[in-house]
């Protein structure tokens, strides 16, 4: 038997061809936003990720926008189970629940707050909230609101938390730390947590939100 005909020494097989379909595509996706940010997510980059041509991408997904929505509705998922929860602790647990979310995947916060048609996973998380209020007894209306200000907040909150604001040494660099001698301190870890170093800063202006909520459904 010559070098030739002994399969140790002949040419690696070609890679197997993986199925392409659309979960593929929109987990792959999301596996990259979640690792390099939304930005990093292209048609050209998923179709080498996947060993596929771009165009064969478009047989599944119509676009890049269209592939956004399908894979910020797989990273917001099911929200929490609000059964059997008194008003107060359904509203706490799913506030903290979006926040782990958006902990999880920063990318989704500035697609919360934009232009974006809701999805099917938006709509979910809204049900949930809603019906829970009705379902103390509060009228659409009263939950709605509850709505607008406990997604305000949390989503404010990961926003801060995120990296939209400047680091310290930006502010000092720019020559600005005496216009903006609070913020600076924020900045510089002077507070990280609420009064007494107990709470967390979140846990503890979603606890105000919260005292708000009470007060606002109150008779």
């Amino acid at each position: 038997m010559t070098a030739a005909d002994d399969p140790r020494w002949a040419a690696p097989p070609a890679p197997a061809r993986r199925t392409l379909d659309r979960g593929s595509i929109v987990a792959t996706a999301l596996r990259l936003a979640d690792a390099d940010g939304l930005a990093a997510v292209s048609m050209p980059r998923l179709a080498r990720e996947l060993g596929s041509a771009p165009m064969s991408l478009y047989r599944h997904v119509p676009g890049k926008d269209a592939l956004v929505d399908l894979v910020l509705d797989v990273a917001l998922g099911e929200p929490p189970d609000l059964s059997g929860c008194g008003l107060r602790l359904g509203c706490e647990i799913w506030a903290a629940a979006l926040r782990d979310v958006l902990d999880e995947h920063p990318w989704t916060v500035g697609l919360l707050a934009g232009p974006r048609a809701t999805g099917p996973a938006e709509c979910a998380w809204s049900e949930a909230l809603l019906a829970h209020v009705v379902g103390a007894g509060h009228p659409l209306h009263a939950a709605v609101e509850v709505l607008h200000l406990l997604h305000g907040y949390v989503r404010g909150a990961a926003a801060l938390a995120g990296d939209r604001l400047p680091t310290l040494d930006d502010v000092r660099r720019s020559g600005r730390a005496e216009r903006l001698p609070v913020l600076s301190r924020l900045l510089g870890g002077a507070v990280v947590r609420g009064p007494g170093g107990g709470e967390p800063l979140f846990d503890s202006g979603l606890r105000r939100t919260l005292d708000a909520v009470e007060a606002g459904l109150r008779p």
